[in-house]
């Protein structure tokens, strides 16, 4: 599938759904990042501080962070729970039969996917390497996959590394 269908794929899905209505204005095109997340995942919760803080560090560079829900567990509701508990300042939206986790082929969350403005995928996988594996992580990340691939994006740089394997909770 093409760059320009995906992105319109992606604005059907998101752009259009109740959080993103606007007074009839056009949406601008912006670095996303679409962040695959399960309400009863602990190491989603575990993340949600690292996971606020790189929206505070990138949205006045005009960085979209959309929380992406795929499991039927997660109703709106919930999702709205969880990121008032868990303090996650951006938006969170179902994906109704996982439609956009299995187009990304995403299997566990939380998994990130940063679409460039041309709607390419830029980077896919692990936030950091905070978790080797589930229940066990280092003190402190040693590699900041999502935030080194933003600060190059944004820089008009290739982005390194491009695609890691993340740590979490399976999407079934």
């Amino acid at each position: 599938m093409n760059a320009f269908l995906l992105g319109h794929i992606l604005l059907a899905l998101f752009v259009r759904s109740p959080l993103y209505e606007t007074a009839g204005a056009a949406p601008k095109p912006h670095p996303t990042v679409y962040l695959f997340l399960n309400t009863e995942c602990p190491v989603c919760q575990q993340y949600a501080p690292r996971l606020a803080e790189l929206h505070r560090s990138f949205r006045k560079a005009g960085v979209r962070f959309v929380g992406v829900y795929p499991l039927s567990t997660d109703s709106p509701q919930t999702i709205r729970q969880f990121h008032k508990l868990y303090q996650l300042p951006f938006e969170g939206q179902a994906d109704p039969g996982a439609k956009l986790a299995r187009y990304f082929r995403t299997h566990v969350t939380p998994e990130v996917v940063l679409m460039a403005t041309d709607g390419t995928v830029s980077y896919q996988g692990a936030v950091d390497d905070w978790y080797v594996s589930l229940g066990k992580h280092r003190p402190s990340p040693t590699q900041h996959y999502l935030r080194d691939a933003l600060t190059a994006l944004l820089a008009g740089q290739p982005v390194a590394v491009p695609r890691t394997d993340a740590v979490g909770c399976l999407i079934e």
